[in-house]
């Protein structure tokens, strides 16, 4: 007689007592909600609390920038006091968020670390250092490979902020190993635990404490004095685009005193042309859509609203289909993704469908592909930013049913995961226009070749970047000639602006001193250069693969 299959699967959360943390509550909550998954927890011995100084930082923060008491370093004791113990047997997964040596035994054991160290103080070592954000998680179901996330901060100046936006990409690379991994790691044995480095981190943390307070210091003094802004770059040239020339002159657009202009997607109707923008209104404190005509001549019209709801819309993503013209602008506030239709182009639209409910999901970007359709679109979660996660979605229709991508989030890496733009042909590639926010919201624009795409699969490579000197960039979009950018800075009173555009090779950074995450995790590097772009991976060379699934239609935008 057969014995029974056992389908659940028992996981425990070895915690240090001292630590007990909305991020583990998070972590737990979602693992509970898996059918099958039995979520117990087991107290360290030891103890590691936050210092003191950081614990006092984390409370002056709170107190100046108003956070309610959600965030995910705050203590929830008697949460996960409340847990089951773990069973006397051993447990199928250990998940290791004390960083002790001793912790309960378990078939697989997972180990987060944060730029090297266990624990949120890696996070803060990072910020107070100025280092790029990573996550990796040692698995011993895989020893060689660690899961590898590189998440975005809101403001590095700020501890609380950046420990919310890593700590919940953590939670989401954690359900992502154990939902990609499960099946090997059932039938394993028990693994032995992956090595984990010294930590040094209560001298780190003292070291660092002094650096982030000048940090808030500094901060605030922005603040008060302000000056930067949002606004949109635009030519004509039908002959050639920035990719093609490699440098060129855009005009400034800027909103008025009480406003500004972001995320632009031109349009080209019965000879006119039109930006779509949002605009962004201070009294309200969200954006709205507004439209801007442009002129052949070099000159353009004020801003129009033409599309206002009560929660914020901003990345209006104009395009054509079966004879209508569509919108399909950014409502994540509104945790959906709403198709608009044109009643009387440009300037009445009516919402026609609700595609996507229940995501909190960020630039939207549609591609027509392989006679279906799908989504690249930013999502969040707790309180993570909406910058460093890439969720894909497809339908065989654009109102049909939207089917989340069975690798979801295909990716957790600031630099390549944002949408910024239509997804364009140019010099024979696929490209996809994404936001680098490793080192800050909007900095630039990154062109990745798409490279596989199906059902089960998503790969790109970076091969080229837009630069506009001083100023951020998060948007690029290119049609019938009308090529527009966004711009962020000391923009008040510009008139023009040069941008570049380089292809990348690598062995130097795009930006900061550390490579991109590639697929699989393994780790790329970039540099400038007028050349071909070639990727490096355990000392290979390899040219960027050129295979594309499928023929891909963009809505908008040409080569």
């Amino acid at each position: 007689m057969k014995s029974a299959v056992r389908t659940t699967m028992r996981i425990c959360l070895s915690l240090d007592p001292s630590r007990l943390l909305r991020w583990h509550l998070w972590l737990a909550e979602a693992l509970a909600e898996v059918p099958g998954n039995e979520v117990s927890c087991a107290l360290a011995a030891g103890r590691r609390p936050l210092p003191l100084t950081c614990r006092l930082l984390l409370e002056l923060e709170r107190l100046v920038y108003g956070f309610r008491g959600n965030g995910a370093t705050d203590s929830v004791e008697a949460a996960l006091r409340s847990l089951p113990p773990p069973p006397s047997d051993q447990v199928d997964v250990v998940i290791d968020l004390s960083g002790e040596e001793t912790r309960p035994a378990g078939l697989r054991v997972l180990t987060p670390l944060f730029n090297g160290v266990p624990g949120e103080i890696g996070v803060m070592a990072a910020v107070a250092n100025d280092q790029d954000l990573l996550v990796d998680l040692h698995d011993t179901a895989r020893p060689l490979r660690p899961w590898m996330a590189r998440p975005a901060s809101v403001d590095r100046g700020v501890f609380s902020a950046s420990l919310d936006s890593v700590l919940s990409c953590a939670v989401l690379l954690i359900l992502k190993a154990l939902r990609e991994e499960t099946g090997s790691a059932a039938s394993g044995v028990p693994g032995s635990r992956t090595a984990v480095p010294s930590l040094g981190a209560s001298s780190a943390l003292a070291r660092a404490t002094g650096t982030v307070a000048s940090k808030a210091i500094r901060f605030l003094d922005v603040l008060a004095r302000g000056g930067r802004m949002w606004g949109v770059g635009w030519r004509f040239d039908e002959s050639a685009s920035l990719l093609d020339k490699g440098e060129a002159t855009f005009s400034v657009l800027t909103g008025s005193t009480d406003s500004y202009l972001a995320d632009p997607f031109p349009f080209r109707r019965q000879g006119q042309d039109f930006i779509f923008v949002e605009q962004y209104l201070y009294s309200k404190n969200r954006g709205c859509i507004a439209v801007v005509a442009a002129d052949r001549d070099g000159t353009v019209g004020a801003p129009q609203i033409v599309l206002e709801e009560p929660h914020h819309l901003s990345y209006p993503f104009v395009f054509e289909q079966d004879g209508q013209i569509w919108m399909i602008p950014e409502s994540g506030t509104a945790r959906n993704v709403s198709l608009y239709r044109a009643v009387e182009f440009p300037y009445r639209w009516t919402r026609e469908a609700c595609l996507i409910e229940g995501i909190e999901g960020y630039d939207t970007t549609p591609l027509c592909h392989e006679g279906g359709f799908w989504f690249f679109v930013s999502t969040r979660r707790w309180r993570s930013t909406s910058w460093d996660v890439l969720s894909l979605y497809r339908a065989e229709s654009l109102t049909g049913s939207w089917t989340p991508h069975a690798a979801n989030p295909v990716l957790i890496d600031a630099r390549l995961s944002r949408p910024a733009g239509a997804v364009i042909r140019h010099g024979g590639r696929t490209l996809r226009p994404v936001q680098d926010c490793a080192r800050g919201y909007g900095s630039a624009v990154t062109f990745c070749q798409i490279d596989a795409l199906g059902a089960s699969e998503f790969a790109q490579t970076p091969v080229g970047r837009i630069w506009s000197g001083a100023l951020g960039c998060h948007t690029y979009n290119r049609r019938s000639g009308l090529e527009v950018i966004d711009l962020f800075g000391h923009i008040r009173g510009l008139r023009e602006v040069t941008t570049s555009y380089r292809l990348l090779v690598p062995d130097a950074p795009v930006s900061g001193p550390r490579g991109v995450s590639g697929p699989r995790g393994q780790s790329l590097s970039w540099a400038v250069s007028s050349g071909s772009a070639t990727r490096s991976q355990g000392g290979e060379r390899m040219v960027p693969r050129r295979r594309w699934v499928g023929r891909a239609r963009p809505f908008s935008g040409t080569e």
